[in-house]
């Protein structure tokens, strides 16, 4: 049994769902800007992890884009269900949470479009949306291959920086000599 992917996401809203009326459920809506070691796809078992901006306690690297992140276990794990919506830019994923302590049901990740970084999708998808017209665009997410990653430091054990640059440029630079 493989281990599942982790996916840093930055938590954009939730919303109630009419799955579980009884208890306070709700749908979590997520972008995920920073490229998983996997690209994400139907059917793939994921883990989410809510990232949060600590770029202010980095105030000499304001030259640089590269941003700085602290992640906390959202609670939210399970498999990648179906994509619901697909526009220029972006595809909607939908995760269903497979953790029954939680009150999130449901998991709608927002993923740029980057065939290979950042999803995958089966050929005979990819040959329909070359001739189908997707819907214009209405945002952008912009992929933050140069993030850096900070797990959960409130513990006694420090965990050492979760550094997503060097794994995805490597992937990148084989992509494109490959």
């Amino acid at each position: 049994m493989s281990l599942p992917t982790t996916i840093y996401a930055k938590e954009r809203g939730s919303a109630p769902s009419a799955d579980k009326p009884e208890e306070e459920a709700r749908v979590v809506y997520l972008d995920v800007p920073i490229p998983p070691h996997e690209p994400i796809h139907v059917g793939q078992k994921v883990r989410i992890s809510s990232i949060t901006s600590c770029d202010e306690l980095f105030p000499t690297e304001e030259e640089t884009n590269a941003h700085h992140y602290t992640a906390e276990d959202l609670g939210v794990w399970g498999t990648i269900v179906r994509m619901r919506s697909e526009e220029e830019e972006v595809v909607e994923f939908i995760l269903r949470n497979d953790n029954i302590k939680s009150n999130v049901v449901y998991a709608y990740l927002t993923v740029p479009r980057e065939e290979g970084l950042m999803i995958r999708t089966p050929p005979w998808r990819r040959w329909l949306n070359a001739i189908i017209a997707r819907p214009e665009r209405t945002r952008t997410i912009r992929i933050e291959d140069d993030a850096t990653v900070f797990g959960d430091t409130t513990t006694l054990n420090f965990t050492a920086p979760i550094n997503a640059v060097g794994a995805t440029r490597r992937r990148r630079n084989e992509r494109e000599r490959g």
